[in-house]
């Protein structure tokens, strides 16, 4: 696959809500997908299938002790394009404001 392909999926990963609230459930811990269910108030197997998605594409990484399987963040880095996102967010925000205010 090439790189082109690859950024693309990392990006539709991050693309659903669900998704982007467990990136941020597992920003400063590892946590079991029973906590992520619970956290979320969602069923077990949607919470799995947005795992998977973000697991196929690098973001997380899963590891199972006894019978429970918990999932932590593969690269921290992924933080850093949530909050750059952010940002660029709040600067069209504040320039919208500008516009409109001038106007």
């Amino acid at each position: 696959m090439d790189e082109c392909k690859l950024i693309s999926n990392v990006f539709k990963s991050l693309s659903h809500p669900v998704r982007l609230k467990i990136i941020r459930l597992l920003e400063n811990e590892k946590l079991s997908v029973y906590e992520l269910t619970d956290k979320l108030n969602s069923s077990q197997s949607s919470i799995s299938q947005h795992l998977k998605i973000l697991e196929e594409n690098g973001i997380i990484t899963k590891e199972k002790q006894g019978n429970i399987v918990f999932c932590k963040l593969k690269h921290n880095e992924v933080l850093e394009l949530l909050y750059d996102g952010k940002r660029i967010i709040s600067q069209e925000l504040n320039e919208a404001k500008n516009i409109i205010k001038n106007s």
